[in-house]
């Protein structure tokens, strides 16, 4: 078979699985099953339908995945979740606690939840519980709703399972129904849960043997994205051997137990240093243009692993700090370049982690084409935040002036995990799209563009100065020009 590295690439795009050498076979296996299926012959032929068929490409990762889990696989972690929530009974309820086993393939995690939780309390906890799993593989999940499990699920604790199967004619075991109604199993994608309203504000998050599938940076992602959805005072559990891989300063590790857990303690910040803000202003989750007149947020916020650090500023200099901020701001937006460049290497004098100096100085750069440059500077912004959007988003658009479309979508697709209300990231995508003749993906993109303009307006942009030369308004009729156009091409 011709070389795989296209369908590689698409779905670590997509999905984020990264695949090992012994999990090559699989794919390719795989492939040849739909391509047949199909009637499909060539290669290339099948991989530009998984392109664009989201329904085919479902299909194809249906028979990729590998759901190899158990009941009760390291039971320890279900004994710590019942001493968590005897802690939290006894300490009285505000509402349900929401458990989410996410990857939770055909189920026997999120049902083992259910089972050591009922079997510690009784079936009352079940009025006091809200269990969800969630899984990219629709077979699995099939397979979660049905419950039918047959021996090789059983391989510890067997005979305490037991009460809590009915036992079938085909030698299968099926769960008591009231347990099965006791979790909501739905497909999804671990790069998206942030999109779902139903898996926001989760008290224990299970997240364990999965995140091998991934690369180091989707990993991250993933990890970031679960974060977001866990509540104060939640707990996140992964597998033993990926535990510490995960310690990266987002969540602090802690031991409950004999078990390693991440904690995200009611007054959350990373536990790596981090360089103290110039404003004693709490950072906003999205950052827009304002003008100088306007309190702006926190410039130095944001770690400093890699840059050196300044002394922490005086009062005195957090003033001055942000008056000469507001100059070069000014400066810029009047194209002043030269005068603005050296008002931010001034400010970085003073404090070398100032994220908002390093991305001002970036977007000048990059208006002045200067992309290596601007390209040092980004690394330097993710280097003090590997989790801020503006560096992404700064990246993909020099990618794309490089004509390295691919990397552009990636670093784009990049800014959207961390906030996908940014417009400006789905029109950069939609523009790609449509210069790679990419009908569906540009008609995707715009209208995801049109539909955040028309609820949110245009401040979400996600860069610290972008001059517009379009009204709202003129930008909503491009995108629905650009639908139409789009659509159009479909046609042909």
């Amino acid at each position: 078979m011709q070389t795989l590295e296209p369908f590689q690439l698409l779905i670590k795009e997509r999905c984020g699985f990264a695949f090992k050498a012994n999990a090559v076979h699989t794919l390719e296996t795989s492939i040849r099953q739909r391509m047949a299926e199909l009637g499909i012959e060539e290669l290339s032929r099948y991989l530009r339908v998984i392109k664009f068929s989201a329904e085919e490409l479902h299909k194809l990762i249906d028979l990729i995945t590998i759901n190899e889990t158990y009941f009760f696989r390291e039971k320890q972690h279900f004994d710590v979740l019942c001493k968590i929530l005897g802690d939290r009974l006894a300490g009285g309820l505000h509402g349900k606690i929401k458990i989410l086993s996410a990857g939770c393939s055909t189920g026997e995690e999120a049902y083992s939840i259910v089972i050591s939780l009922v079997e510690r309390f009784g079936f009352g906890i079940m009025e006091n519980i809200e269990v969800h799993g969630v899984d990219i593989d629709r077979n699995a999940i099939k397979a979660a709703d049905a419950a039918i499990y047959r021996g090789n699920s059983f391989r510890t604790h067997e005979s305490m399972l037991m009460r809590f199967f009915v036992e079938r004619a085909d030698q299968a075991y099926e769960l008591l129904p009231v347990l099965k109604q006791g979790v909501r199993f739905q497909v999804g994608n671990l790069l998206e849960l942030h999109q779902n309203p139903a898996l926001q504000g989760m008290d224990v998050i299970f997240y364990r043997n999965v995140s091998i599938y991934f690369e180091r940076e989707v990993q991250q992602l993933i990890f970031k994205g679960l974060t977001d959805i866990l509540n104060h005072d939640g707990y996140l559990f992964l597998g033993a051997s990926e535990t510490y891989g995960h310690d990266v300063g987002i969540l602090p590790l802690i031991e409950h137990g004999n078990v390693f857990v991440y904690h995200k303690k009611r007054h959350h910040a990373p536990t790596r240093a981090a360089r103290p803000a110039i404003n004693n202003v709490r950072r906003p989750q999205s950052v827009s243009v304002q003008s100088p007149s306007q309190a702006l947020p926190p410039l130095g916020k944001g770690r400093a692993a890699r840059l050196p650090q300044s002394k922490p500023a005086d009062e005195k200099t957090d003033v001055d700090l942000k008056s000469l901020f507001d100059k070069a701001l000014l400066a810029a937006k009047h194209k002043d370049n030269n005068n603005a460049l050296g008002m931010i290497d001034e400010i970085l004098a003073m404090d070398a982690s100032c994220i908002k100096a390093h991305a001002l100085k970036a977007s000048i750069l990059l208006n002045l084409q200067k992309l290596r440059e601007a390209g040092e500077v980004c690394q330097s912004i993710l280097a003090l935040d590997e989790w801020n959007i503006e560096g992404y988003i700064l990246l993909g658009m020099m990618a794309r002036m490089e004509g390295d479309c691919e990397t552009a979508l990636h670093r784009l697709r990049t800014a959207l995990y961390l906030r996908a209300s940014c417009w400006l990231a789905h029109f950069f995508m939609a523009e790609i799209y449509a210069e790679c003749l990419d009908a569906d993906g540009a008609r995707r993109e715009y209208s995801v563009t049109l539909k955040l303009l028309e609820k949110q307006g245009i401040d979400d942009h996600g860069l610290t100065l972008f001059p517009l030369s379009f009204s709202v308004d003129q930008l909503i009729n491009l995108c629905r020009h650009n639908i139409h156009k789009m659509a159009s091409l479909q046609q042909k």
